[in-house]
């Protein structure tokens, strides 16, 4: 009985040093995802009263930032993709960031198969401009002027 004890323990333990290692990784992912300054203040060491504030405060600070950047803008076109089949199932989404580019799916709904496609959208600066259909235009335009019609 004291060998079985001994060898949960053990398992035990080693599991404990996987989990931690494991929290240190996702620690550091996530210090990199945010952009984390120099010098400020770790997840971990957040404590409580004036310290909880101003540590929470720089972190939505930074958090905030990098969002600021990402994909905000979003419009979703339904329509008929062919003139027997009714319902607008069809559709066209655009999520694009606040410089115009992004991605578009749109999704053709037909009687016997649905079909989904995805298009880069370059920032209008670029010059290359994708080929677009009406209706995923329409999303894109829809998009950067705010939101769904």
């Amino acid at each position: 009985m004291d060998v079985v004890a001994l060898v949960l323990a053990v398992v035990g333990l080693i599991v404990a040093v996987i989990a931690l290692r494991r929290v240190d990784v996702v620690e550091g992912r996530v210090k990199r995802w945010v952009g984390e300054p120099a010098g400020s203040v770790t997840i971990g060491s957040v404590g409580s009263g004036e310290d909880t504030d101003a540590a929470g405060t720089q972190l939505a600070t930074v958090a905030t930032g990098k969002f600021d950047r990402g994909l905000s803008r979003v419009a979703v076109v339904h329509y008929d993709a062919f003139e027997d089949l009714g319902g607008r199932l069809s559709f066209s989404a655009a999520v694009l960031d606040d410089d115009g580019c992004g991605l578009v799916l749109t999704t053709i709904h037909g009687r016997s198969e649905t079909r989904s496609y995805v298009k880069q959208v370059p920032p209008p600066t670029d010059g290359s401009q994708r080929e677009l259909s009406p209706e995923e235009a329409n999303a894109v335009g829809n998009a950067m002027r705010g939101g769904d019609q």
